[in-house]
């Protein structure tokens, strides 16, 4: 069985790992002349970059397994103890987000009145229907507008830069809407969770050395010959047995194959053969950010930067959309006279951004880092990614439109799709639904 996998992305390298793993004939193709995708690092006098995802929460088993199968557990590190607060950019100051329910009663970004409306959550009835529902309809609905307005739009930029009105809570965050239908309450699974001990503590976590570009790197060593880098699939052709890609370096035959790469790159492989499928896969968007590393001298950073970093919503006159203290994160990734700092911008409420030079997105952020953390000194080092249509966005009409690609896929058994476009966005995410589709097409394979 030879199986051809497009795209070199976490996800791609995931499925094929465990299909070589399971013995088929794997081949890897990707346009880029690296492997990796989003999930990559860099290392520059000290200072590691991640390009893309920062790290993983830990306790997620196909992570946990596909990390001890590589032999990587003992390279594992987790965020430092001191990151554990997180900060909201609230009326021109940082505001630690609360962590516990007495911190919450004290918190200055709630009012009295809304602090009293979201403990009734307890008392709030699930909903009764499956209609698609906004991140931020579902957390106005139980705790209020004032927690909504206040939490929910830069807790949402920070996973996926997009707009949590249009991003829907059953395709972003499935989980809570499954707590509400199981408990009736957030709250009350919460406590729940946390009386019997189920509640786990996830806690962020990277490599030692590498960054989270060392977990694609090892993929990558593993799989070897097995990656052709530099080869661009134009279309698919599906034959009586099997399939025929065209590259623009020649026709490659493929007896299985997965779309590990972003749904428009699908779409357009798909159009020919499956134009319908291709619509549906083409109507998924995505945001582009920037991504800057940014080293300063410790002298000229005024303030302890003593948490995990902050998040700015929209309306607050501050163009970037949060900001990571990587240095207190993960001590590892800088130098002991450096204060390293990762900087997001752009999105779906700021596309203009990523248009932007260097020059003059580094003018706007030095002068937001200035305005939020008091720094007036330039970096000593940057670092810049610019992702062009990277981060998919979950609207309301994805469940909807996935379980039509699901109808069209049905059609064709032995081609699958995988990546952050469909089932999650996070690294978890991703290596879990490479890793179902890989044991889906070994099952199909022995039927």
């Amino acid at each position: 069985m030879k199986v051809v996998i497009v795209g070199a992305g976490l996800a791609g390298l995931t499925a094929a790992y465990h299909l070589k793993k399971a013995g088929a004939d794997v081949l890897v193709l990707e346009q880029e002349n690296t492997v990796g995708g989003l999930v990559r690092s860099s290392f520059e006098d000290g200072l590691t970059f991640d390009w893309g995802a920062n790290g993983f929460l830990s306790h997620a088993p196909d992570t946990t397994k596909l990390i001890e199968d590589l032999h990587l557990e003992s390279e594992l590190v987790v965020a430092s103890e001191t990151a554990k607060n997180r900060y909201l950019w609230h009326q021109n100051v940082l505001v630690a987000l609360p962590s516990s329910p007495p911190a919450f009663l004290r918190t200055k970004l709630l009012s009295p009145l809304e602090k009293i409306r979201a403990l009734f959550e307890w008392f709030v009835p699930r909903k009764k229907t499956r209609n698609p529902e906004s991140v931020f309809d579902f957390v106005a609905r139980r705790f209020g507008h004032g927690v909504a307005k206040r939490f929910v739009p830069a807790f949402v930029t920070g996973v996926t830069s997009g707009d949590a009105r249009v991003t829907s809570v059953n395709a972003l965050f499935p989980r809570l809407s499954a707590l509400e239908q199981k408990e009736g309450s957030l709250l009350r699974g919460l406590f729940k969770a946390q009386r019997s001990g189920s509640q786990s503590s996830a806690r962020l976590t990277s490599f030692r050395v590498g960054g989270i570009g060392r977990l694609t790197n090892a993929l990558g060593q593993v799989l070897g010959s097995s990656i052709q880098t530099n080869v661009r699939v134009q279309s698919l052709k599906v034959q009586s047995r099997g399939f025929v890609l065209q590259t623009n370096t020649g026709q490659i035959q493929a007896d299985r194959i997965v779309l590990a790469c972003p749904a428009f790159v699908s779409a357009q492989i798909l159009e020919a053969e499956k134009p319908v499928l291709a619509n549906l896969l083409r109507e998924i968007q995505y945001a582009s950010v920037k991504v800057f590393g940014l080293a300063f001298q410790k002298k000229d950073v005024p303030n302890d930067l003593n948490g995990f970093g902050f998040l700015v919503p929209r309306e607050q006159n501050i163009r970037i959309l949060g900001c990571l203290y990587t240095s207190t994160l993960f001590p590892q990734q800088s130098t002991d006279d450096l204060v390293y700092l990762r900087v997001i911008c752009g999105g779906t409420l700021d596309p203009d951004f990523t248009h932007l030079t260097q020059q003059a997105a580094l003018e706007i952020i030095l002068k937001d880092l200035e305005q939020t953390l008091g720094i007036r000194a330039a970096p000593v080092q940057i670092q810049e990614k610019t992702w062009l249509q990277s981060i998919p966005q979950y609207d309301l009409l994805h469940e909807s439109r996935l379980k039509s690609v699901q109808q069209h896929l049905e059609q064709i058994p032995h081609l699958l799709l995988t990546g952050n476009a469909y089932r999650g966005v996070g690294i978890n995410d991703v290596i879990r639904d490479a890793t179902r589709v890989a044991q889906t097409m070994l099952e199909r394979s022995q039927a």
